[in-house]
């Protein structure tokens, strides 16, 4: 057996591993432990599967049952990751409407099954014969389709709760390792159908698919390890962002009191009232260096340097809102706050409160 099998074989068995931990777990979210845990089962049935076809093994025997046995998964990574991040960041339950999810994964199965119901010998001469497209009722450019499906599910989850749009800098954070692992699977596998649809790769190259499998499962091993508290059943928002802050010069004592100063300073000198305040601008303030003020706002206040000064001027334009009586309009307040531009004070403010300027001054909001 090659290495790279026994390599990529290791990483399928540490993602049993892992899955296991998940779907155990009893402290926690044990629902969104649970969905994680069939995400990452499926990953490392993805490897397994590839493992037994370099080997040759999965044409020996029942083995050959679990040919084409991924070909619904491929599309049902993208809804177990935006169910799971939904639930996660917004706590949400699962919905009728949600049965929409499994549409497609229904669908390809349902072509597939002529296939599927074969015994091993016939779906071995399938093999032989080049024939999968013959028998069942799939059509050969299925696979495009597929892949429309994984990135729509990719951008879903970047619209809806997508990299920025959340105020939590560790929010952010974690979401951008998760998406950033689904997307280079999905990415890696559109390579990989492209260059071999047009000759340009020999279909045996399709390990380099895996390795992008291998970085999820390794990514997500680093944070379980590197993170004990997710054994704890801690939320989100303490157990990110993955690596923290050492050795950085800064005791826990000396942050705190940096925390606190800074704290004083925004209510006191309203520094952000400044269009053109810069992360430099409140290093100087502290007396300290730019690094270190970006570590105290990203982890005491858990949000990043822009955000922790909008969150500032958003407060401010609250009250300007509602005790303006008519005298200024929206553009100029958004100004007065220290915004450049309307646009991107509605998009503070959205972000922060949910709605805009204008329904944040109806009488159930502004009362």
């Amino acid at each position: 057996m090659s290495w790279y099998i026994i390599l990529f074989l290791c990483f399928s068995i540490l993602g049993v591993f892992l899955s296991a931990i998940f779907f155990f777990k009893k402290t926690g979210d044990r629902w969104a432990n649970r969905l994680f845990s069939v995400f990452i089962i499926l990953f490392s049935f993805e490897l397994i599967l590839n493992c037994l076809k370099w080997s040759g093994h999965l044409y020996i025997g029942n083995t050959i049952h679990l040919t084409f046995s991924n070909f619904p998964l491929w599309i049902a990574y993208g809804p177990l990751i935006y169910i799971y991040i939904r639930r996660i960041l917004k706590g949400s339950k699962l919905k009728p409407k949600d049965l929409f999810f499994l549409t497609p994964i229904l669908v390809t199965v349902a072509l597939i099954s002529p296939f599927y119901i074969l015994n091993a010998s016939e779906k071995l001469t399938v093999f032989q014969q080049g024939s999968f497209y013959k028998v069942s009722w799939i059509d050969a450019n299925y696979i495009w389709l597929e892949i429309i499906v994984m990135f729509f599910y990719g951008f879903l989850i970047l619209n809806q709760f997508g990299l920025g749009k959340r105020p939590g800098f560790k929010e952010n954070r974690w979401l951008t390792y998760l998406a950033t692992g689904y997307f280079g699977f999905v990415i890696a596998f559109f390579l990989y159908i492209f260059l071999v649809r047009f000759e340009l790769m020999h279909p045996k190259y399709d390990y380099f698919v895996d390795i992008a499998i291998v970085f999820f499962i390794s990514m997500v091993t680093f944070l379980v390890f590197s993170q004990p508290k997710i054994f704890e059943g801690k939320s989100i928002k303490e157990i990110i962002p993955f690596i923290k802050y050492k050795k950085t010069g800064l005791s826990d004592a000396l942050a705190i009191e940096l925390k606190n100063k800074l704290e004083s300073i925004m209510k006191n000198e309203r520094p952000y009232l400044n269009n053109e305040l810069r992360l430099n601008d409140l290093a100087a303030s502290l007396n300290l260096s730019r690094n270190h003020t970006s570590q105290i706002i990203n982890q005491y206040f858990n949000l990043s340097f822009f955000d922790f000064v909008n969150k500032y001027r958003i407060e401010e334009a609250k009250k300007l809102l509602v005790n303006s009586n008519n005298n200024s309009t929206v553009t100029q307040i958004a100004y007065d706050v220290g915004f450049n531009n309307r646009a991107s004070f509605y998009k503070a403010f959205k972000k922060f409160e949910g709605l805009n300027p204008s329904q944040y001054l109806q009488p159930q909001h502004a009362s």
